[in-house]
């Protein structure tokens, strides 16, 4: 009587390992991405994005808050110095920071794209800023930046920000 046993577990364990493997191939598979997702020029995406990161700098540049909030998706935040800002932080603020300047000079350097997929990409950077606000005090600060882009449309803009700010001197 025990045959008909060992029958049932050795069918039993089959079953479990079917079940396992097959559940392990679902898995994995609906893991990868399609292949529109995995076929993209990363060249051209670096392209595109570092024209991005450059009309930015510009708009930081010039102190042109308009021009650099139009560079976010509405759906922005930033971690900046351990604080979470919204995008409606940033278009607030940086209006009001920019009006009170009389210089803002920024060199950005080690700058690297890395294309995720044909509609994002991460871009990091060390920056540093000299800055002079109207009352004649500069402010002189430097530190690492992260950026991710994504594509809509045809239109590259930042959907989420990261820097931390260190005194230069």
């Amino acid at each position: 009587m025990i045959w008909p046993f060992l029958y049932c577990e050795m069918i039993n364990r089959r079953i479990l390992y079917y079940l396992i493997v097959s559940g392990w191939m679902i898995l994995t598979s609906s893991c990868q991405p399609s292949n529109s997702q995995t076929t993209f020029d990363s060249e051209i995406v670096k392209q595109e994005v570092e024209a991005q990161i450059w009309a930015f700098h510009t708009a930081d540049t010039s102190m042109n808050a308009e021009a650099m909030i139009d560079l976010l998706w509405p759906e922005y935040t930033m971690l900046a110095d351990g604080k979470r800002i919204s995008y409606d932080d940033v278009s607030q603020g940086s209006a009001q920071f920019m009006s009170n300047l009389t210089l803002f000079h920024t060199e950005w350097t080690d700058l690297e794209i890395i294309p995720v997929s044909a509609d994002a990409a991460l871009s990091s950077f060390i920056f540093k800023d000299s800055i002079i606000n109207k009352s004649g005090e500069l402010t002189r600060q430097q530190g690492p930046n992260t950026f991710l882009w994504q594509r809509r449309n045809g239109e590259w803009k930042l959907l989420y920000g990261d820097a931390d700010h260190y005194p230069l001197d």
